[in-house]
C-alpha cells in the first residue's frame, strides 16, 4: 500500500510539472475586457528558456496601465470594413487613441483578429482601422495575406512560419491620399515551457513562444510622388497560459548578433495605482482668464509642464458638452484655446506622457461661465412690421430679423406663437384668433415690441 501511494505521488508530481497545450479556446472572445501593465525597460534577460523552466520576473515595474476591450466588428467605428473582405466574427481591439500630432494624427486605432476554432485552428491578424485627422473619415485595410499569429494546438518544440500582407488606405475608397503597406513573414517557435512569476501572479503554467518577424513597411502617396520603404524587423517573446487569454508577459524588441534588446514590455495585471515617474513630466497649468461669457470669451490654457520636450498632452474638460477647441487647437495641443456654449463651472485635467513616464493634474471648477446677453436695449416700434391690422402674414422690414425667434403674446400675457421668422421676413399669423397682440423680436442687439391687431 505504501509503495502504491508513493507511485501515486510521483505520478501527481509529474502531472504538475507537465507542459500545457494552448488552443484557440485560450484566446480572447468578444466581450472580454483584460487589463495589462506596461513596464519600464530594465536589464532583465528575456531570452533565457528551456523545458520545465521557471521564469521569475516579479521585479517588473509599472509605468502605465491599459484595458483591452475585445469588440465585435459591428461595435467599432469600422463596421464598413466587413463589406471589403473582413472575416465574419472578426474581433476588434483598440490599440491606441492617437498616434502623431495635428492633421497628420491617426485616431481610434484598431487591430482586428480572427479566432478560428475549426481546423486549421488559428489566431489571425486580419485587418486594421483608424481615422486620419486630415480627413476625419474612418479608414483601414483588410489583410490580403493573413498574419497567422498562432497555429493551434501549441506545444513545446512546435515551429511554424507564415507570410502576411496588408495595405491600409490613407482615406477611403472615395478619396485617398495614398496607402500604407506592411508585408513580411513571421517564424514562431515554442522554445520553452514551465512556470512564470510576474507582479500579477506566481508560478503560472505557461509556454514560451519566440516570434521572429521580418517586415517591410511602405508609405505611398501618388499625388506627391512619394514612395518610402523601411524595415520593421523585430522579435517577440510571449508567455502564454491557459487562463489569462492574453500573454502573461509580452516583450518586443530587436535582436543583433544573438543579443536581444527590449523596446516594449507589458504583462497581464490587475488594477494598481501607477506611481509617478521620478523622471516623467511634472504637470502644471493655468488659464489666462478664470471666468467669462458663453459663446463670446475665449480661454487659453497655459501649459507649464516640465520638461516639455518630447511630451504629449491630453486635455479633458468636464462637463464636456458645449466645449469647443478653437483657433486650430485640439485636445492634444500644448496650449489649447476653448469656447464654452453652456453656462456653469468646468474642471480641467491635463495628462502628460513622455518616454520617461506619465502624470496628470486636475483643477476642479477652474473656469466659470455665465450666460451672455446680446440685448443692450429695448423699444416699442410700430413700423417694424406690416400690415396692421393683419389677416394672414405679418411682414417684417428689418433684415436683421431674418431667422430670429418671434414670440407673440395676447392681452393676457399668454405666449401664443413662438417661431422663426422666415427668410422672406414673414411670420404666419393665420391661426391667431381675432384680437390685439404684441410681437417681441430681437435684432442688432435690441429687443423690439410691436403691437398689432389680428382681424
Amino acid at each position: 500500500m505504501k509503495k502504491a501511494f508513493t507511485i501515486l505521488l510521483i505520478i501527481c508530481a509529474l502531472k504538475l510539472d507537465a507542459q500545457i497545450t494552448i488552443t484557440a479556446s485560450n484566446m480572447p472572445t468578444i466581450g472580454d475586457t483584460i487589463r495589462y501593465s506596461n513596464a519600464p525597460i530594465g536589464v532583465l534577460n528575456f531570452a533565457k528558456t528551456g523545458a520545465n523552466y521557471s521564469w521569475d520576473y516579479s521585479g517588473l515595474g509599472i509605468s502605465s496601465q491599459t484595458l483591452d476591450k475585445y469588440q465585435a466588428l459591428t461595435s467599432t467605428p469600422y463596421s464598413t470594413l466587413a463589406f471589403t473582405g473582413m472575416p465574419i466574427g472578426s474581433i476588434g481591439v483598440k490599440v491606441a487613441d492617437s498616434i502623431g500630432q495635428g492633421q497628420a494624427a491617426f485616431k481610434n486605432i484598431y487591430n482586428f483578429y480572427e479566432k478560428r476554432t475549426n481546423a486549421p485552428s488559428k489566431w489571425n491578424a486580419v485587418g486594421t482601422g483608424f481615422t486620419l485627422s486630415a480627413l476625419g473619415l474612418p479608414a483601414g485595410g483588410v489583410y490580403s495575406d493573413k498574419d497567422e499569429i498562432y497555429s493551434f494546438p501549441l506545444n513545446y518544440n512546435d515551429k511554424d512560419s507564415t507570410t502576411f500582407a496588408v495595405k491600409t488606405l490613407l482615406g477611403n475608397i472615395l478619396f485617398s491620399l495614398g496607402y500604407y503597406k506592411q508585408k513580411g513573414y513571421r517564424i514562431n517557435t515554442v522554445e520553452g515551457w514551465g512556470t512564470i512569476t510576474t507582479p500579477y501572479g506566481n508560478t503560472i503554467s505557461c509556454l514560451k513562444i519566440k516570434s521572429v518577424i521580418s517586415e517591410i513597411d511602405s508609405l505611398v502617396v501618388p499625388t506627391a510622388s512619394l514612395k518610402v520603404g523601411f524595415p520593421n524587423n523585430r522579435v517577440e517573446y510571449k508567455w502564454l497560459s491557459t487562463t489569462e487569454k492574453i500573454p502573461v508577459l509580452e516583450v518586443v524588441g530587436t535582436e543583433l548578433a544573438g543579443v536581444f534588446t527590449p523596446t516594449t514590455i507589458k504583462y497581464r495585471d490587475h488594477f494598481r495605482a501607477v506611481p509617478p515617474s521620478a523622471f516623467g513630466p511634472k504637470v502644471k497649468f493655468s488659464v489666462d482668464i478664470a471666468s467669462g461669457k458663453t459663446n463670446t470669451d475665449t480661454f487659453k490654457l497655459i501649459n507649464k509642464t516640465t520638461p516639455n520636450f518630447g511630451t504629449a498632452y491630453t486635455w479633458t474638460i468636464t462637463p464636456s458638452a458645449g466645449v469647443s477647441f478653437v483657433k486650430s487647437t485640439t485636445a492634444n495641443s500644448t496650449n489649447p484655446i476653448l469656447v464654452f456654449a453652456n453656462a456653469g463651472q468646468y474642471t480641467v485635467k491635463c495628462a502628460a506622457s513622455s518616454f520617461a513616464g506619465n502624470s496628470d493634474s486636475t483643477a476642479v471648477n477652474m473656469i466659470t461661465i455665465s450666460a451672455a446677453s446680446s440685448i443692450t436695449s429695448s423699444k416699442m416700434e410700430s413700423n417694424i412690421a406690416y400690415p396692421n391690422p393683419v389677416q394672414s402674414n405679418l411682414h417684417f422690414v428689418n433684415p436683421a430679423f431674418e431667422k430670429s425667434v418671434c414670440r407673440v403674446f395676447n392681452l393676457s400675457g399668454q405666449l401664443v406663437i413662438e417661431q422663426l421668422i422666415t427668410n422672406d421676413l414673414i411670420l404666419n399669423c393665420t391661426a391667431l384668433p381675432s384680437g390685439n397682440y404684441t410681437a417681441v423680436v430681437s435684432g442688432n442687439g435690441q429687443l423690439f415690441y410691436h403691437s398689432f391687431i389680428k382681424e
